[in-house]
């Protein structure tokens, strides 16, 4: 994998990893709606596991 795309990887992984920073703030300011509790989760579950992905390519696991 050349620099560039390894780059792009980190910075997209970084992106996410803020996203998910924030889903968890608001999870916690509105802890007592749990629809929304719930909806969270589920987004912060699903930015964890696209992140994931990312660490396995950099650290070859797997190809894209």
């Amino acid at each position: 994998m050349n620099f560039l795309k390894r780059y792009q990887l980190k910075k997209r992984q970084r992106e996410l990893m803020k996203k998910r920073d924030i889903y968890e703030r608001l999870q916690t300011e509105h802890s007592k709606d749990i629809y929304f509790y719930e909806y969270t989760q589920r987004v912060m579950d699903a930015l964890d596991e696209k992140a994931e992905q990312i660490r396995g390519l950099l650290e070859g696991r797997w190809d894209k």
